[in-house]
């Protein structure tokens, strides 16, 4: 499996279903554990998203 198949189903299985206290805490834990990680950018843009979503923008 290439990498550019790969990144979306990771994305999914990390984010699918999660709080997003949950969604904050895996970001911070993957960005403690790799400052440039590649996950942790899909889930803090899902968090984005949600707070967005929340706030009506």
């Amino acid at each position: 499996m290439e990498f550019t198949e790969a990144l979306p189903i990771a994305e999914r299985n990390l984010t699918e279903g999660a709080t997003l206290t949950g969604l904050e805490e895996f970001a911070l834990d993957l960005r403690a554990l790799t400052p440039n990680s590649i996950l942790a950018d899909p889930v803090e843009i899902k968090i984005a998203l949600i707070e967005g979503y929340r706030d009506g923008e």
